[in-house]
């Protein structure tokens, strides 16, 4: 055994031109299709055998069972697809998935992948750089990700072909079947792609490093081990998406266990019955055989499979909003009194988020990303609790203060968004090495938090304040965007040509301006609930 022949480079770099080359892949196709993409999901999943359709072939398009199932995860945690339909998406992802093995297994064993590859390279890659419209520099990047995608499979196979010259396998006889289901999950869990994984049983299986046998094995863990996406994908997440991440494990366990016991049938009707005489087809063809079986088995319990999950997995939630956890629609004076307190707090985060953007909150190490996407789950549960309150009954009076209450944190939001949106060149100006763009960031800095400051002492004494108060507010947040236009003027008046752009500049000191105006009319909608 020379392992000193061995090199693992092209192993790895053909791995991770495979797994590089279907990232591309995924984000072509998710901004190609954009908003008819979530129509079609959501129009094609109201009955469970089209969800297992429309899993299966968005899965089979998009060759990525986990992505899928993160999707679906999101679609059914924001109530746009019901649990079992969400399952039964799931369900047809394992079988969409089967697709990367049949295109390997057909094309890429059998093309000089080298020289099949290089015009789609060339193409895609001078479509990318000189390509001006948005749809046909996707379609470019599209083609990046299948040309890098075979192209590690070339590196793959190769590099499997020298294992198998230098390297004993004889130790893998008389192992224990389990042996292989355990490093099919490893593998896939570690890499969070089970099509990766599958090129890589095909190599091996092309390169006679592993028998068919132990092929089949291998792709049984490999399904299983997929499902760490989704498990992971489950973390600090509703209800909802917990029962369809975990649906998933649930169903390719019980789908392993299926195909492990009935395994020699499967290859008695692969080669002995169909007769297929290629042993990678016939590994991509159990793939497909054991996922569609395992959906054929299930399909017609999917009430019962989900009633199962429901009640298995904890609906114990987190929520964001405290103060609405016990109110109760039904009594309407004290909703809205939870409502309006919950309001309070929610503006009072949306600042917090805010000063996180100027890096003015000390010595804190939150992610403001991740603080941004907790108050938007946040508001999402004060919405819900909004759509409940209107549907019991109300007076004219109610009604104006519960939607004053809700546009209050809307705009709380609206003015994040708007600083999530410049947050770039934010951090640019912070970064600058020149000067005078630096001493431009420390003054719309220092301008925050003195804005900040007097918006929170306004919310501290809320139930005292009136307009008064917020029209004194208003001219105070203007003297400070005309301050900034003025000294942004002098700058360039000074300066002339700057390593950021001057309309860049302009953009951020109005976004900052929006941001603010969107917190004063938070503010406004508060104090003008009754």
């Amino acid at each position: 055994m020379d392992f000193s022949a061995i090199e693992i480079w092209p192993l790895l770099a053909g791995l991770g031109l495979f797994l590089f080359g279907m990232y591309m892949l995924e984000e072509a196709l998710k901004a190609m299709a954009g908003r008819s993409f979530k129509k079609f999901l959501r129009k094609h999943t109201n009955h469970p055998i089209k969800a297992v359709f429309s899993g299966t072939l968005v899965t089979a398009i998009l060759q990525s069972s986990s992505m899928v199932s993160l999707l679906v995860m999101s679609f059914a945690g924001a109530g746009i697809i019901g649990l079992k339909n969400g399952i039964g998406m799931i369900l047809g992802a394992n079988l969409g998935t089967t697709m990367t093995g049949w295109i390997v297994s057909l094309v890429g064993f059998k093309l000089d992948i080298g020289s099949f590859i290089l015009p789609f390279l060339a193409i895609g890659g001078l479509g990318i750089i000189f390509l001006k419209s948005e749809r046909l520099s996707q379609i470019s990047k599209f083609l990046m990700g299948f040309s890098f995608m075979f192209l590690g499979l070339d590196y793959m196979q190769n590099g499997f072909e020298v294992f198998a010259e230098h390297i004993d396998f004889s130790f893998f006889k008389g192992q224990s079947p389990i042996l292989f289901v355990a490093i099919g999950l490893v593998l896939s869990a570690a890499i969070q792609s089970s099509s990766a994984a599958m090129m890589i049983f095909l190599s091996s299986l092309s390169a006679g490093l592993i028998t068919v046998e132990q092929g089949f094995y291998l792709v049984i863990g490999g399904d299983l081990g997929t499902t760490v996406t989704a498990i992971i994908g489950t973390i600090n997440a509703n209800s909802i998406r917990k029962k369809v991440g975990w649906s998933q494990f649930t169903f390719n366990a019980f789908n392993g266990i299926i195909a492990i016991l009935f395994l020699p049938f499967y290859f008695y009707l692969i080669f002995d019955l169909i007769q297929i005489k290629d042993p990678l087809i016939g590994l991509v063809t159990f793939h497909s055989f054991f996922n569609l079986t395992g959906i054929l088995l299930l399909l017609p319990f999917l009430n019962r499979f989900t009633q199962l999950i429901d009640k298995l997995v904890s609906t114990k939630e987190n929520k964001k909003a405290k103060n609405l956890m016990l109110a109760n629609p039904e009594e309407s004076h004290a909703a809205i009194e939870a409502l309006h307190m919950e309001s309070i707090t929610f503006l009072k985060k949306a600042i917090h988020v805010n000063q996180l953007y100027f890096y003015l909150e000390k010595e804190s190490k939150e992610n403001v990303n991740a603080a941004y996407f907790y108050l938007k789950e946040y508001e999402t549960e004060i919405v819900s609790f909004h759509i409940q309150l209107q549907q019991h009954p109300l007076n004219a009076e109610e009604v104006n203060t519960i939607n004053h209450l809700i546009a209050s944190v809307r705009n709380a939001t609206l003015s994040t968004k708007d600083l999530k949106d410049v947050k770039h060149n934010i951090d640019e100006l912070k970064s600058s090495v020149a000067d005078n763009l630096y001493g431009f960031y420390k003054k719309i800095r220092k301008n925050q938090d003195k804005f900040n400051k007097e918006l929170s002492l306004l919310l501290e004494n809320i139930d005292t304040i009136g307009f008064p108060d917020i029209e004194q507010l208003n001219d105070f947040q203007k003297e400070l965007h005309e301050e900034e236009i003025e000294s942004l003027y002098e700058l360039l008046k000074r300066q002339g040509e700057l390593e950021i752009n001057s309309s860049t500049l302009f953009n951020l000191t109005r976004e900052i301006n929006n941001s603010n105006e969107s917190m004063i009319r938070s503010m406004t909608y508060l104090i003008n609930k009754q």
